[in-house]
């Protein structure tokens, strides 16, 4: 149905123990700005920050706080109130 085989479907799933956090959606914006996608690994209810910049997560914008809606809905990779984009909150984030 989704066209992948099943080993790489299950690389896509949480490893075995490990629970989702669905909401809030979380970003790195240091991330976002080398990479335009989100991470599965961030809404990892262990997960409180992005080991590859050592940042604690965003769960809304830090100009406007307006929480991140889900991934399939982000716009031009920018917030929707406030058009502040994702690579731009980078600055923001706080070393964990």
């Amino acid at each position: 149905m989704v066209e992948l085989d099943a080993e790489r479907l299950r690389q896509m799933l949480p490893p075995e123990g490990v629970g989702m956090k669905h909401s809030p959606i979380r970003l790195c914006g240091a991330c976002y700005a080398e990479s335009v996608c989100h991470k599965i690994e961030w809404q990892f209810k262990k997960t409180v920050g992005c080991d590859r910049h050592q940042l604690r997560l965003l769960s809304k914008c830090p100009v406007c706080e307006k929480p991140f809606p889900i991934p399939a809905l982000w716009m031009d990779g920018q917030c929707q109130r406030c058009f502040t984009s994702f690579a731009e909150m980078a600055k923001y984030q706080k070393p964990y």
